[in-house]
């Protein structure tokens, strides 16, 4: 239903309040009329809340600003001296533990490739004397004094601190800044116990593309997403949620956000009426910065992961769906210092030339294009994923998670165990769904 703007008052998010998910009955809902859920953004978190809010019998709208759906999870390819080679722009590694992200790629019959590297081991390109087993040995070191309290309130570089050899703690504060996308000093030190652990794990990809997957995903609600619809406001009052994009605005029931965390933080947020205590559990997360570079080579190499400590970078060759290693070199650089000191401008020349130096091992195609995404330009992400801020505790993360009446929130943030992760996303979609559902079960239950 579409509201002229003179019906619509301000009100704050706060002022209308569905039943706690938590303290609500769940069971079969007697309904008349088929509750609304508009869901803010087609990721892997909203899609994950949208699919199955629509499984259940939700009349579910999916609002994405971007023309395609996936939002960090991109799919793309570049220019081989053979042919197009796949690349991920964003989202690129499946690991050990996404059972749920596994599960919706058996439900939607798609496969997963091995990459043939690991994405927990680097060896050390351009520091002599440091080796894969060093810094190994220095990771368990640091997991060792961070040890079991899941409520750890300082930060990963306080820990280094106390590790040992100036030479060797760099190296393991670049493999910790270059995964957090974030400086040591600004994260948890709680993720040591996952970024420290350098074990010789495999890794996947989605055989296609990653972006396969919110592909298959939007394809099964087809026409209830509707793309190219930027969400300008939202308005609540006791009796639902409007939401204004940059065409018309409708009433819904309940709203399921699932837009980056920069834009929620952001002075242009839709989001702008949060209460206190949810602004200060978002501002203890840690938004982070980072880059790929896809650079194709002459010829197929074999698998590799190679890490420069000083620019903060990696670089990885891995295998296609063909078993064969595609002829191009992936880089992701980490962290805002990292990106700031080539400058945007110069970034894709002055990388380039620090990763053939670095790999001077390949054989790089002549003339060919390099490919540079930076998430932080981009204007619907403003950052990459997220870490955990060194003074965060699960108490935000539960206030980041909580609802705002009839606002829910989704994200790779709003996940405690794989925060920053395509796994916890997806988690943090199902989650929300499950909380809409049994919120707006015991809404309706108690007025009938």
């Amino acid at each position: 239903m579409t509201l002229p703007n003179a019906d619509r008052a301000r009100h704050s998010l706060s002022d209308s309040r569905l039943p706690d998910p938590a303290g609500a009955r769940r069971g079969e809902v007697t309904r008349a009329a088929t509750p609304t859920v508009a869901v803010l953004g087609a990721g892997l978190a909203g899609l994950a809340a949208a699919t199955r809010l629509v499984r259940e019998g939700y009349d579910v709208t999916v609002f994405e600003a971007r023309e395609r759906v996936g939002g960090r999870v991109w799919s793309d390819s570049i220019d081989g001296p053979d042919g197009s080679l796949a690349i991920e722009r964003g989202a690129e590694f499946v690991l050990y533990g996404y059972e749920e992200m596994r599960g919706l790629l058996d439900e939607y019959g798609l496969q997963l490739v091995e990459t043939g590297m690991s994405y927990y081991v680097r060896e050390v390109g351009d520091v002599g004397g440091v080796t894969t087993d060093n810094i190994v040995a220095a990771g368990r070191r640091a997991i060792q004094l961070v040890g079991d309290d899941p409520d750890v309130q300082t930060s990963a570089e306080e820990v280094l601190q106390q590790v040992g050899d100036d030479e060797l703690v760099d190296a393991l504060r670049a493999r910790i800044e270059i995964s957090a996308a974030a400086e040591a000093r600004e994260v948890n030190a709680s993720a040591l116990r996952h970024i420290a652990s350098i074990e010789p794990r495999p890794s996947w990809r989605v055989a296609g593309g990653n972006q396969s997957l919110p592909n298959a995903m939007a394809d099964a609600i087809k026409d209830r997403v509707r793309l190219g619809q930027k969400v300008l406001q939202l308005e609540q009052d006791p009796t639902g949620v409007a939401v204004t994009t940059d065409t018309d605005t409708n009433r819904f029931d309940a709203v399921i956000v699932a837009l980056p965390l920069a834009t929620l933080r952001g002075t242009r947020s839709p989001v702008l009426d949060m209460p206190d205590w949810k602004r200060q559990a978002l501002d203890h997360l840690v938004q982070g910065h980072a880059a790929k570079l896809h650079m194709p080579l002459s010829l197929s190499p074999g698998t590799s992961a190679v890490m420069s400590v000083g620019d903060r970078f990696w670089t990885w060759t891995a295998r296609s769906e063909d078993g064969s290693v595609g002829a191009v070199l992936n880089c992701f650089m980490g962290s805002a210092p990292a990106l700031a000191a080539y400058g945007q401008d110069a970034l894709s020349v002055g990388w380039a030339a620090a990763v053939r130096a670095l790999r001077s091992d390949l054989d790089f195609a002549p003339g060919s294009d390099a490919v540079l995404t930076t998430w932080s330009d981009d204007p619907l992400a403003r950052g990459a994923y997220s870490a955990m801020g060194a003074d965060a505790s699960s108490a935000d993360m539960e206030s980041i998670r909580r609802p705002v009446g009839r606002v829910f929130f989704a994200g790779e943030y709003a996940d405690p165990d794989f925060t920053g992760l395509m796994e916890g996303a997806i988690r943090s979609g199902h989650h929300a769904a499950s909380d809409v559902a049994v919120a707006l079960s015991a809404h309706t239950n108690r007025s009938l």
